[in-house]
């Protein structure tokens, strides 16, 4: 029993058994309050025109001549004394005569002091047997009139009206609840099938989508967005299996060398101490080497933290950054900044994209060469830019550079000093700003990158 219970307990909570009772249930308001009105306005109606024909047979015998018992008989036989008639008069005189339409007549009259009375409809009388009779009641000259005006064919009308109403609401009831159940059904299998999906894409290790439907509109979208997510999870993942790999492979080689010159120092130091300083060399030179590599790995898994943004001059953080490199730098800087920029984000983001971008020139560019840095902006855009006049990058590989511990030149990785994490690093920040980095080939040679961002970001004012 508690099993059965819990089980229409979860039912109850599905969209499908909700969507089906509120449906229904304003179904049958709509359909009862629809009966109600058709009722209502058929019962005013047969009872306003009961009432005008009463009136009117009131006005005819009060337009007659009848003065005494005789002439009174003889004008309700003219008015009311057939068999299919439904007018049922009584007249009163005041000698104490009592003259009647019909025997019906003075039998209904003679149970008239018991006739039940309608509450809200005071004219409309009830005898023992449910037959309902309308009343009016006037004196002309010496007599009372009284008229009965027999309704059971009105209400007969009533009855079959109310009979074909009820089967009607009965009819649009049951096929109402069963389109709105094969609607609801069909509008939450979607999301049935797609839960299903999900269920089982949580145990699978196969690169399974959901089924995108037709309609609803809602759960198409939902379904395509779920996809959407789900490429960029296993793009993500994949991304963060390969850089585990390449970071243990970056850090076991400077470990496994400082590891083999402090072996070397404890083998052969004492008696030839003119290794140790080589070897010391070469563990200093390392590990500061495995020092940068471990600080841009922060620098990667803090791309996603949320800071508030901050707004600042760019123009003047920028040149602040090649002030502090040009002490580093060889080859011929120079800057075509624009003063004055300011923007909203965070200054260590701009620090790290200027920053990594000017090192790499310095890597790739000979010190007889130019790199120049420019910024730039309009109403619409800021355009960062810096070109060296170094070795430059193979078609197919500027797609690439990006990639964390991705090295164009793999032969003279040893000799460039670097770990392939810094362009990976500014791709990120600029993506993170909704920007977009481009690489070109500068004149007569080298490479030239170039960031982009629009003066809106999500609706907000990028620029100040």
């Amino acid at each position: 029993m508690k099993k059965i219970k819990a089980a229409f307990q979860e039912r109850k909570n599905t969209t499908q058994f909700q969507l089906t009772a509120r449906f229904i249930g304003l179904l049958v308001s709509a359909v009862f309050i629809l009966s109600f009105l058709i009722m209502g306005i058929t019962i005013a109606e047969l009872y306003e025109s009961t009432e005008e024909q009463s009136v009117l047979l009131e006005e005819s015998l009060k337009n007659t001549e009848a003065d005494d018992a005789a002439q009174w008989e003889q004008v309700l036989s003219n008015y009311a004394s057939k068999d299919n008639s439904p007018y049922l008069v009584r007249v009163a005189l005041k000698s104490g005569t009592v003259i009647h339409s019909s025997g019906e007549a003075e039998e209904l009259y003679e149970e008239f002091p018991r006739l039940k009375q309608l509450f809200f409809l005071d004219r409309v009388l009830w005898t023992s047997d449910m037959e309902p009779f309308y009343y009016r009641s006037f004196e002309k000259g010496n007599a009372q009139v009284t008229i009965l005006v027999d309704m059971e064919d009105q209400f007969e009308v009533i009855g079959r009206i109310f009979s074909f109403t009820l089967l009607l609401t009965i009819v649009v009831i049951g096929i109402g609840s069963f389109m709105t159940y094969r609607f609801s059904k069909k509008l939450t299998g979607s999301l049935a099938v797609m839960n299903e999906e999900i269920t089982k894409l949580e145990g699978s290790g196969e690169e399974q989508v959901l089924t995108v439907p037709k309609t609803p509109q809602e759960v198409r979208n939902i379904s395509r967005s779920f996809n959407q997510l789900l490429d960029r999870q296993r793009l993500s993942l994949k991304r963060e299996q390969q850089f585990v790999t390449d970071a243990s492979h970056e850090l076991r080689t400077p470990l496994a060398a400082i590891r083999g010159h402090v072996n070397l120092i404890k083998r052969r130091g004492e008696k030839h101490p003119e290794v140790i300083p080589t070897s010391l060399a070469y563990i200093d030179k390392e590990s500061k080497r495995m020092e940068l590599l471990v600080e841009q790995l922060l620098t990667l898994g803090r791309l996603e933290t949320l800071a508030e943004a901050e707004a600042f001059d760019l123009s003047l953080l920028i040149q602040q950054t090649l002030d502090e490199l040009s002490v580093m730098m060889n080859q011929e800087l120079n800057v075509q900044i624009k003063a004055g920029i300011m923007i909203k984000g965070q200054k260590e983001h701009f620090y790290q994209i200027t920053r990594n971008l000017v090192e790499n020139a310095m890597k790739y560019t000979e010190t007889s060469g130019t790199i120049t840095v420019s910024l730039d902006s309009n109403e619409h855009q800021l355009v960062f830019s810096v070109e060296d006049s170094g070795v430059g990058i193979p078609d197919e590989d500027k797609a690439k550079v990006f990639e964390r511990f991705y090295r164009v030149d793999q032969s003279r990785s040893s000799e460039i000093a670097g770990t392939g994490i810094g362009l990976a690093i500014v791709k990120g920040l600029v993506e993170h700003y909704h920007g977009t980095i481009t690489i070109t080939d500068a004149q007569p040679k080298g490479t030239c990158f170039t960031v982009s961002f629009s003066k809106k970001i999500e609706n907000e004012d990028f620029f100040i």
